[in-house]
């Protein structure tokens, strides 16, 4: 077993290396923090690499497989859920923006309460997974 786990962590060596980013002049930190107040929030030694991601990431909102009113309000749900302070007012802009309504935005994040309670109660209660599981299949 010793023998397993020192050749696993060997094999995983290069690939803390790549974890990295090549080291960026000050010219190109300046024009990557330019790029967004947000890439601040990363140390210098992932901000490349976390900007490409950033954008990459941003575009799942716009040119991703679900319309981009719909992804800000699984966004909203997901954003209530975690009680994140920054993501909540950002996507009720972006769905203000986006033309959705009250209601719209009401529902987005009582469905995301619905789901914290129901999970709460399964998870607290034990409720057997399996037993669930087969329930859904009909079983």
């Amino acid at each position: 077993m010793k023998k397993l786990l020192f050749i696993l962590l060997l094999a995983g060596l290069p690939l803390v290396g790549l974890s990295q980013d090549a080291a960026l002049t000050s010219e190109e930190k300046k024009e990557i923090l330019a790029q967004s107040p947000f890439n601040s929030v990363y140390p210098t030694s992932i901000l490349k690499s976390s900007n490409a991601y950033f954008k990459a990431q941003m575009g799942l909102y716009k040119e991703g497989a679900i319309a981009e009113k719909e992804a800000h309000l699984v966004g909203l749900g997901t954003s209530a859920a975690i009680k994140c302070q920054y993501c909540i007012p950002y996507h009720v802009a972006e769905l203000k923006r986006l033309g959705a309504s009250e209601e719209e935005i009401k529902t987005a994040v009582l469905i995301a309460a619905d789901i914290m309670k129901m999970s709460t109660l399964f998870y607290g209660n034990e409720f057997d997974l399996q037993a669930f599981k087969k329930m859904l299949k009909g079983e």
